[in-house]
């Protein structure tokens, strides 16, 4: 059985400077936010930073505060069983839809039993609409 919901992921945009992850992390840890996900990488001098959080407007209000760069974006989280072919067979259902995705990150420990997945399409709705007719 797969787990589906919408979420909201906070976006932020940062110089790529070495330490702005660290610092951006610390704004979010030392305010007793717990981190569910993540996902950060930089292109040329600019990064991008993606936070799935346990309360993702008070770290939005906080973010906005230390004068960052942040929004807010809608995406799907689903957890899966973590075994061979199980993230395959839900792409390939999406892509049955049509639907396109625009971005997909998630991770699992070596020998955990569920994969935890961040998912933006251009339709989240379907997508959810997908899984659960899986």
């Amino acid at each position: 059985m797969i787990d589906v919901e919408i979420g909201k992921q906070l976006l932020i945009k940062v110089n790529n400077d070495v330490g702005t992850l660290a610092e951006v992390s610390s704004v979010i840890s030392s305010s007793g936010i717990n981190l569910l996900a993540m996902c950060a990488y930089a292109v040329d001098n600019n990064g991008l930073i993606m936070f799935v959080c346990n309360n993702h407007k008070r770290a939005m209000k906080i973010l906005k505060e230390k004068k960052y760069n942040v929004r807010e974006e809608e995406i799907v989280l689903f957890t899966l069983d973590n075994n061979p072919g199980a993230l395959l067979s839900v792409t390939k259902r999406i892509s049955e839809c049509k639907i396109d995705l625009t971005l997909l990150y998630g991770s699992v420990e070596q020998k955990g039993k569920k994969s935890q997945m961040v998912l933006i399409s251009e339709n989240n709705n379907a997508v959810i609409a997908a899984i659960k007719t899986m």
